[in-house]
């Protein structure tokens, strides 16, 4: 009887995992494929704007971009002689593979 009953189980088991398989082919088969483009864009900061404008120029910079479609993925700073120079801003958007 304990071996009927754990035959059915295990059964039972291996037909819901084929059906949920089943279930997610058809579900992919409507998506379309994308693919990614990425951007990258110098952020200049000046010598006076250092302390006062950085970071509100660099908002209004991903603000723009997110208008646009566009995610924020990653800053760099650039530092030369010990002075911050600027940022380098990455952004990436979903388009359809051609």
């Amino acid at each position: 009887m304990k071996d009927k009953l754990l035959i059915g189980v295990l059964l039972g088991m291996i037909l819901g995992m084929v059906m949920g398989q089943a279930g997610n082919a058809s579900a992919q088969a409507n998506q379309f494929v994308t693919c990614q483009q990425s951007q990258t864009v110098w952020l200049d900061v000046s010598r006076f704007g250092r302390k006062k404008s950085a970071a509100q120029n660099m908002t209004e910079k991903h603000e723009e971009f997110a208008r646009q479609g566009w995610k924020f993925v990653d800053m760099e700073t650039y530092i030369e002689n010990s002075d911050l120079e600027g940022f380098f801003l990455t952004y990436s958007r979903d388009i359809a593979c051609t």
